[in-house]
C-alpha cells in the first residue's frame, strides 16, 4: 500500500500493529521496522511531528537491541533527518543525515542506492544552507547512480531527475529544468499510475517552470491537474496542497484573475495554518538560524 500511494489505507493497518505491540510489551527487530513504516506513513500524510516520534522510537528500540550500527538503523535515521528538515531544524537534520551517510559508508563502502537515499535528503539541506553547487553536484551523482544501478525508467531514478529539474528551477534554469521534470513524471505515470501523489508533485513544478516560460496555458493545466490529484489522495491540511494552491494563484494573478486567486490563497493559508497547529511549527528553534 505504501509503494502504490495508498497512505490512508496503510495508515490504519500499522497504527494496529503499532498498538499491539505496545500492549503486548514487544521490544523485537520486528517492532522497530513497523515503527519505521509509520513514521513513513505518517510523513508522507503532513503529519511529521507524528512522524519524528516513530522514528525516534524505533531507532532507540534499535539501541536497545544492539543494532544501531546497521542498514535497518542507517535508513530510519535518514527518515528522521528528512523530516528534521521539514520542521525546519537544519542543523538537527545534517547532522542526523550526515551519521546516515557514514554509517552507510561503513557498512557497504562503495556509492550505491541506499547512499543516494541519504543523498537525496542532503541536497536538501545544502540548499538550505544555501550551498547551491554542491547541491547540483550531489543532484547529479545520485542521478548518475540510479541510472547505472536501477535504469533510466526506475520510479527512484525518476526522483533524482526531479530533484534536479527542481533545482536547476531554483536557479532559474527553466530550459535546463524543463526536460528532466518531463522525463521524471512521464516515468511516475508509467510505474505509479496517474493518481499518485509523486505524480501531483511533478504536474505541479512543471508548472512553475511553465509559468516562469512564459506558457500560461501549460501551467494552468498542469496546476489543475496537481490539485486534483492531491485534493483526492492527501489530507485536505497537507503542505503539498497548500503549495500547489499557492503555486496556481500566482499564475492567476499574472493573468489578472484576481477573484480566483484570492479563493486559492485562502484555501492554502488555511492548509498551512492547520498543519502548523498539527506539527507545532514555530515552537522550536534551530541551531543554524540562531547562527546566522
Amino acid at each position: 500500500m505504501i509503494a502504490r500511494g495508498e497512505f490512508a489505507r496503510a495508515l490504519p493497518v500499522l497504527e494496529a500493529a503499532r498498538d499491539a505491540a505496545d500492549r503486548a510489551r514487544r521490544t523485537d527487530a520486528e517492532t522497530a521496522s513497523v515503527l519505521n513504516n509509520l513514521g513513513a506513513v505518517y510523513n508522507e500524510m503532513g503529519r511529521e511531528r507524528d512522524a519524528q516520534a516513530m522514528y525516534e522510537r524505533s531507532l532507540q528500540l534499535r539501541r536497545e537491541l544492539g543494532q544501531s550500527e546497521t542498514r535497518d538503523a542507517a535508513h530510519t535515521m535518514n527518515n528522521l533527518g528528512a523530516v528534521y528538515l521539514k520542521l525546519d531544524l537544519v542543523t538537527k537534520a545534517a547532522e542526523t543525515l550526515e551519521r546516515a551517510a557514514a554509517l552507510e559508508h561503513s557498512l557497504s563502502g562503495r556509492d550505491d542506492e541506499d547512499a543516494v537515499k541519504i543523498w537525496v535528503n542532503l541536497e536538501f539541506v545544502y540548499q538550505a544552507e544555501g550551498r547551491w553547487d554542491d547541491a547540483e553536484q550531489l543532484c547529479r551523482k545520485a542521478l548518475h547512480v540510479r541510472e547505472r544501478d536501477l535504469g533510466d525508467e526506475d520510479r527512484e531514478t525518476a526522483v533524482a531527475l526531479n530533484n534536479l529539474g527542481v533545482l536547476l528551477e531554483t536557479r532559474s534554469r527553466y530550459g535546463e529544468a524543463e526536460p528532466l521534470l518531463v522525463r521524471a513524471v512521464a516515468i511516475w505515470e508509467k510505474a505509479l499510475g496517474a493518481n499518485h501523489p509523486w505524480v501531483a508533485s511533478g504536474f505541479n513544478n512543471l508548472g512553475v517552470v511553465y509559468t516562469a516560460l512564459g506558457r500560461a496555458p501549460a501551467a494552468e493545466d498542469y496546476f489543475r491537474r496537481a490539485i486534483r490529484i492531491a485534493a483526492e489522495v492527501l489530507p485536505p491540511e497537507h503542505p503539498n496542497l497548500a503549495k500547489y494552491c499557492a503555486s496556481y494563484a500566482r499564475l492567476l494573478r499574472q493573468l489578472g484573475r484576481k477573484s480566483e486567486a484570492r479563493e486559492l490563497e485562502a484555501r492554502a493559508q488555511a492548509a498551512r495554518d492547520k498543519h502548523a497547529r498539527m506539527n507545532l511549527l514555530g515552537f522550536t528553534i534551530d541551531a543554524h538560524r540562531v547562527n546566522q
